[in-house]
């Protein structure tokens, strides 16, 4: 029955209190044999006047966005085409990959990928079904799956295309996006 005891600066919003707790939860029951409500996390907190390193009062840090968030906010300004917002997501470094040939297509730029998808669809948009992180260090492993629908470039409909899409998170920065999914099987001509 493993108790985590952590202090904080008092000002965390609940909500970043939680995660913190559920992520050192899910750390301990991926390293012990413990069932999860075995496995309590109590969190004391101080006020900042009563913590200090250093010989220096210290501040809460600001907690990061849920990579989750930042992904899906991504994904939604693809889709509208906002390639201006969705820049605002990457890190300098950013790479994608798409299916395709030897070990996939490999693109560093928004642009690329809109011309890369031109001849494939008109437009295509994603029914998520599942988002799901997962940590190392200081990036966050982020899974998206679901379905894809769209249209053809001839106006020819097509649905329920599965996807999934791995993106790695810093720093609140997209920093790699693979993507696996079916479509070139869905837009294969009818033979």
């Amino acid at each position: 029955m493993p108790i985590i005891r952590g202090t904080l600066i008092r000002g965390y919003a609940a909500d970043v209190r939680r995660r913190l707790a559920e992520r050192l939860t899910d750390a301990v029951a991926a390293t012990l044999h413990a069932p999860l409500d075995a496995i309590t996390v109590v969190f004391e907190e101080v006020d900042a006047d009563s913590y200090m390193r250093g010989r220096t009062p210290r501040s809460p840090g600001a907690a990061l966005r849920p990579a989750g968030d930042i992904v899906l906010e991504f994904l939604r300004l693809m889709e509208a085409r906002d390639l201006d917002g969705a820049r605002r997501h990457l890190s300098p470094d950013f790479e994608m990959v798409f299916p395709g040939p030897t070990n996939g297509t490999r693109m560093t730029r928004l642009e690329d990928l809109v011309a890369f998808s031109a001849p494939r669809y008109r437009f295509v948009r994603k029914t998520v079904d599942s988002v799901n992180e997962s940590h190392s260090g200081t990036t966050t492993t982020v899974f998206v799956s679901g379905t894809l629908h769209g249209e053809q470039p001839d106006g020819t409909p097509f649905a329920d295309v599965r996807f999934i899409d791995r993106f790695e998170v810093e720093a609140e920065k997209i920093r790699r996006q693979e993507v696996w999914n079916d479509l070139a099987t869905a837009l294969r001509p009818a033979t």
